[in-house]
């Protein structure tokens, strides 16, 4: 047996108790063959072409290319700072068998493995982490470091520019590569290391390192780290690539290993999209319905690009955005050659209401292909959502079935979702992609094969738009297609858009766009040239809205208004306002005709209360929409965010024009209920609240959107307003920071400190933004080293979830999973009369996965950043003494519970602050002060 043959690279104890290892040869052979099956089965031709336009090669140069570098990552345990490592699961047997081999091959002085002897000549092991071990050695080799620093980053994170060159690493840490300093030791790991080296280029195609190719793009080195990543998670999962008993020594090494391995993962073939040309037919096939003059001509347009880039998208709310995007999807990867597509929106309301759309969609892309697609929903609520939870899972491909819609196991995982073929998740996910985190180049992976829509893109404030510029930038160096909808976009955004995704400051550009105010309004890029699509036949009836600046008493108008009946939307900026109107209007009106719906519900009560609003008074309600002989509806802006809902009449909190207008969207929001309306409500009327001549906003709306846009909003919101022609011209009046208005004396100094205000607040955001933001393309190296110095984990160990926290602006929230107390000791999901507490401790996993759909956010008072330490302390210490089995349950563990009184209280008060829930308003709080008032 050689000396290169004993070397492992992974020891197991499995469920019986055998101990299992896998050669180094064998397991940097099962990396190579997956990361070919993935280059020519997972990769899209788009990626491909990257790949092979970075190389200047054909597809076998970059099939050679993947195989080395799978064969390669894991070059860096042929070190005795690996290979002196003890197993991490009790394989102590097999440790020393595999010790005694090493021993016998002259690698290791006798008496290494004896108590401390490890400490003593290897004391700096850590510094010389495998991944860091084979950058080096693939240096000392004469490996340059474009393909050097893509092995050096397997595991997620690039070495830094500090650590730059690795090959210093051997240079400062010697025994960590040849055990110490004596020649006979040097001469047998060098013998090693160079002829595992020269295996890996024979096995790989290539006859010396002359051979190895130059990756020369930047974008082509992130996607094959990412894909290294990816395979060898793959490579490295037992139930694919069984681990050997001790005794089998020899590899592997024909084909049925590998296919076996591959075939357990593989679950979906390559999307290859064959679009039908002609819009008419398209469309009646796909949505079964003929398409608007709208829809109709961008199909047209995008049909005649030959180097589409990126599509906006801005039209009225219902008029088709939609529709119009997943056509364009389909025919944006047929001409890119992108094989999947990623569908984000704001929040996880817009995000669960579009996902059923994607799967209608998506069944029909199956049913054509015959081939089964494979979906992900991504957001922190995900398991909640029914469509995506009744979908089949990881489908065997033999099956004899019809097409359809699956989910795929394997990409299950916070970090694997977004490899998947076709996502919908939130804003985030895309966001992430310009953060400097751990493992980044999966995600590049998991975007630069995608077309990419945004949806509701309006919504974004400077903090995130920073973030969101940054990616659009990277996106267009991949050439991904990029499809932005909005209904209230101001042009100073959609200017951004343009230049960070093209990668220019085009100022004939900006003149072009800027000052366009048509609506609708599509622009779209070919190679470098921006065209417009601004003429279309108004086939849908203006409406014309009466605005009302109402200072009035709001019960006394409601009554005047629902006299006859109704259905009635109030959008509030906070939720505080919302339970305090609540609560009067329900004293009035009765708990069954006042329905209230913001954030600071139960996560799945939050999801019923949304889809019976949609049932209750959405597209397709019809009659039923007046079974109660009125309504009325209270919210936060879960209102105002993709929920097809239809008011008769709307009252909304004072906001910034293009969110005001987009609550507008909900009012006589579907033409057919029109002649169902009461003779009252048949005129549109829009209440705008929180409003005063003298500019004065209450704190929660100056807090969250700042006097300087309300007081421009309300100067040039005009009493009457025509939807949705007039959108675009309301839109870039307000956000157009030339247009001064002209207040009085003691107003204009008011505003003018608001302007200041919002000026220093939009630097503060981009500059806090920048601290973990990756760097522009254009001021990449010519390799990976240091892409990610500064990053979240070089700092702390940051998790998934801190680092979407970090991609929005705010502060921290702490998430509990709330229950009510049963009985002595247990307890209750709310509004149940079982004690569950019993078969969650025995582990049920029924049990617990209906606690866990059960969270809800505490108060943000209780999570600001000078007490959020201290709530979490107290929250810790409550739980270890009241539920501490959750600890010791693998889906509950990390998590916090309540356990609500009979009162449906918390046990205990947090900083004078007494919380309570209720079913009809949602979590409330209040302060005792010491005179006894609330």
């Amino acid at each position: 047996m050689k000396d290169i043959d004993i070397l492992w690279a992974k020891k197991s104890k499995s469920e019986n108790g055998m101990q299992k290892w896998l050669p180094l040869k064998q397991h940097l052979l099962d990396t190579k063959g997956v990361m070919l099956m993935l280059y020519r089965h997972y990769l899209s031709d788009h990626q491909k072409n990257i790949i092979k336009e970075s190389i200047d090669g054909d597809s076998l140069d970059a099939e050679k290319l993947v195989e080395f570098l799978g064969a390669s990552h894991d070059i860096g345990k042929d070190t005795p700072a690996f290979q002196a490592k003890s197993g991490y699961q009790g394989t102590q047997m097999l440790d020393e068998q595999i010790n005694y081999n090493l021993l016998s091959s002259g690698l290791f002085s006798k008496d290494f493995f004896e108590k401390e002897s490890f400490k003593k000549v290897l004391k700096y092991y850590l510094k010389s982490p495998h991944a860091l071990a084979g950058e080096a050695l693939l240096e000392k080799f004469g490996v340059d470091s474009d393909i050097g620093s893509i092995i050096g980053g397997h595991h997620g994170k690039n070495i830094s520019e500090d650590e730059a060159p690795s090959v210093s690493n051997i240079v400062d840490f010697p025994e960590n590569y040849y055990f110490n300093e004596s020649k006979a030791y040097f001469d047998e790991w060098d013998k090693l290391q160079k002829e595992l080296f020269h295996w890996i280029l024979h096995i790989s195609g290539y006859h010396d390192i002359n051979d190895l190719p130059t990756i020369d793009y930047i974008s082509a080195q992130v996607i094959l780290e990412g894909l290294l990543i990816m395979g060898d998670w793959i490579a490295s999962c037992d139930d694919y690539f069984p681990l050997f008993d001790f005794e089998q020594k020899n590899l592997i090494t024909s084909s049925s290993r590998l296919e076996n391995g591959f075939k357990k993962w593989f679950k979906t073939s390559i999307w290859t999209p064959k679009i039908n040309n002609n819009s008419l037919e398209y469309y009646k096939k796909r949505f079964n319905f003929k398409p608007r003059e709208f829809q109709k001509k961008i199909f047209e347009s995008i049909k005649k690009t030959e180097h589409p880039g990126i599509v906006i998208i801005e039209s009225g709310m219902g008029s088709g955005k939609t529709e119009a995007a997943l056509s364009t999807v389909e025919q944006l990867a047929q001409k890119m050659n992108c094989d999947g597509m990623f569908y984000c929106l704001p929040t996880q309301a817009t995000t669960n209401a579009m996902f059923s759309r994607v799967i209608s969609w998506l069944s029909g892309l199956a049913i054509d292909d015959d081939e089964n697609k494979s979906i992900n929903l991504i957001h922190g609520k995900s398991s909640l959502n029914d469509d995506f939870s009744h979908l089949p899972h990881n489908i065997d491909i033999d099956e004899d079935k019809d097409a359809g819609v699956l989910v795929n196991d394997w990409f299950a995982g916070k970090k694997t979702k977004i490899l998947d073929d076709f996502v919908v998740g939130t804003i985030d996910q895309l966001l992430l992609l310009a953060l400097k985190k751990k493992h980044l180049a999966l995600r590049h992976l998991g975007f630069s094969g995608k077309v990419v829509v945004i949806d509701e893109a309006h919504g974004f404030d400077s903090y995130m738009q920073t973030y969101l510029c940054r990616a659009l930038e990277w996106l267009g160096k991949y050439k991904i297609p990029i499809i932005i909808l909005s209904a209230t976009l101001p042009a100073e955004k959609r200017m951004e858009f343009i230049n960070s995704y093209l990668d220019k400051d085009d100022k004939t550009l900006d003149n072009k766009l800027r000052n366009n105010l048509s609506y609708p309004l599509v622009s779209y890029s070919d190679g470098n040239k921006i065209n417009v699509i601004d003429s279309f036949t108004n086939n849908k009836k203006n409406m014309t809205v009466k605005v009302i600046n109402f200072r009035g008493d709001i019960l006394k108008e409601l009554k005047t208004l629902l006299s006859n009946g109704g259905i009635c939307g109030i959008i509030v900026n906070t939720v505080i306002k919302a339970q305090k109107l609540a609560k009067l209007l329900i004293s009035q009106f009765g708990s069954e005709n006042v329905e209230i719906l913001h954030a600071s519900f139960l996560a799945n009560e939050r999801i019923k209360k949304e889809k019976k609003l949609v049932d209750n008074i959405g597209k397709n309600a019809g009659s039923e929409r007046y079974n109660h002989r009125f309504r009325i509806i209270i919210g936060t802006q879960v209102l105002e965010q993709s929920l097809d809902i239809d008011f008769d009449v709307l009252f909304s909190d004072i906001a910034p024009m293009d969110i005001l207008l987009q609550r507008s969207g909900r009012l006589h929001r579907h033409e057919k209920n029109d002649v169902l309306r009461p003779s009252k409500l048949v005129e549109p009327r829009l209440y705008v609240l929180g409003i005063s001549e003298e500019y004065e906003y209450e704190d929660g709306s100056s807090f969250i959107y700042g006097d300087y846009l309300l007081m421009r909003t309300q100067y040039y919101l005009e009493d009457i307003i025509h939807l949705p022609h007039e959108i675009s011209k309301l839109i870039q009046t307000v956000y157009d920071f030339t247009k001064i208005p002209k207040f009085s004396v003691n107003v204009q100094k008011k505003y003018l400190e608001a302007k200041d205000i919002f000026k220093e607040n939009k630097k503060n955001q981009q500059n806090a933004a920048d601290a973990y933001r990756i760097s522009s393309y254009e001021d990449m190296e010519d390799n990976l080293i240091g892409w990610l110095d500064n990053s979240l984990d070089s700092k702390n160990k940051f998790s998934d979830e801190q680092g979407l926290a970090q991609v929005r602006n705010g502060n921290d929230n702490i998430e509990v999973i709330m229950v009510k107390e049963f009985g002595n000791d247990g307890y209750s999901i709310i509004g149940d009369n079982y004690d569950i507490s019993i078969d969650v401790k025995d582990g049920d996993p029924k049990a617990i996965g209906q606690l866990v759909k059960n969270t809800i956010k505490i108060p943000q008072v209780l999570s600001q950043k000078y007490n959020i330490e201290k709530t979490i302390d107290l929250l810790e210490s409550y739980n270890m003494k009241k539920l501490p089995e959750w600890q010791s349950n693998p889906w509950l563990k990390g998590a916090l519970g309540i356990v609500l009184n009979e009162n449906n209280r918390f046990p205990f008060d947090i900083y004078n602050y007494t919380i309570k829930y209720d079913k009809k308003i949602g979590l409330t709080y209040n302060k005792e002060e010491q005179n006894g008032q609330i």
